[in-house]
Order: structure tokens, then sequence, then C-alpha cells
């Protein structure tokens, strides 16, 4: 039990660390390149939903 609430506890770690990472670089670095509006925190979090999806489908269609 112990095990499992420590790797769900890394896992939101990590995704918290990404998702304000995106949110820092995309309205840093996008808005000022391609004149795109800010987002926020829950918009950076759809964002790396998105990412991940594509990706997991990406490395799982390549093994068929």
């Amino acid at each position: 039990m112990k095990e499992i609430v420590k790797q769900l506890f890394v896992e939101l770690l990590i995704n918290i660390v990404l998702i304000v990472g995106i949110y820092f670089l995309w309205n840093w670095l996008i808005t000022d390149i391609f004149l795109a509006r800010n987002i926020s925190i829950i918009e950076s979090w759809g964002l790396r939903t998105l990412i991940q999806f594509f990706i997991f489908n990406y490395n799982h269609g390549k093994n068929k």
C-alpha cells in the first residue's frame, strides 16, 4: 500500500512539473514567436494530455 501511494505521489509531482513547465514555456516563447495568446494552467494540462495521447498512439501504432 505504501509503495502505491509513493508511486502515485511521484506521478503527480512529475505531472505538476510538466504542466507548469508547459505553462511558462508557452507563455514565454510561443506568444512572442507566433503571436499566440497566453494560456491558463488548465489549458496547459489539456495540452499535456493531448501530447501524451498522440505520443502514446504513435508509439503503439508503430509496433503493429
